[in-house]
């Protein structure tokens, strides 16, 4: 395709965004954070908006433990112990002593015998699943659980996949039901912190 066909291609689809409003705006740039203070918590300033504070909604950190003054610091003697920079996945990169000793920690606090860590709730997922999920397994999924969870589970083949109503106890034990006398085994999966 010719370099211009393919702008003036280009060119009708970003206009064809911009007119029914779905184009996306120049980014809004966070310029500064303001620690929380008066029992309520961080507000962000943004550079086109001069000292007018904002809330940030779209953030991971859900107990808001990316501020907690404890954590960096203890992020700061990490970082001068062992370095930093982009680094890489324990596969790539090694394990170092403070996954073991994490790991360690974990499986104490839950009372377990091992603790595994993962690089996200996507590798979690998908290395944990597959291996639970055989072709002789019912899954049964919340209808509102991250794509991660259904990804893994598209990607475990189970002999059937069924989804019940986001939080709907009724609804899962419906489905357990039929499920019940078709596969050896279920497996309920629902999402911890429901972000999709």
């Amino acid at each position: 395709m010719p370099t211009s066909r393919l702008t003036r291609l280009l060119k009708s689809t970003v206009d064809a965004l911009r007119q029914s409003g779905r184009l996306k705006g120049a980014e809004t740039v966070v310029r500064a954070i303001v620690p929380p203070h008066d029992g309520k918590g961080p507000r962000y300033l943004l550079d086109s908006c001069g000292e007018k504070p904002f809330l940030r909604m779209n953030s991971n950190s859900y107990l808001g433990l990316s501020l907690d003054g404890v954590l960096i610091t203890a992020e700061d003697e990490a970082v001068r112990q062992y370095g930093t920079g982009p680094g890489a996945v324990r596969f790539i990169s090694g394990t170092w002593a403070p996954h073991v000793a994490l790991e360690e920690r974990l499986a104490a606090f839950h009372r377990r015998e091992a603790g595994m860590l993962f690089s996200s709730a996507y590798a979690a997922v998908m290395g944990v699943l597959p291996s639970l999920i055989t072709d002789q397994t019912a899954v049964i999924s919340d209808a509102l659980n991250h794509s991660c969870i259904i990804n893994a589970i598209a990607l475990a083949r189970p002999a059937e996949k069924r989804i019940y109503q986001h939080l709907d106890l009724d609804d899962l034990e419906r489905h357990l039901t039929q499920a019940a006398n078709k596969c050896q085994r279920a497996i309920i999966v629902t999402d911890g912190v429901f972000s999709m």
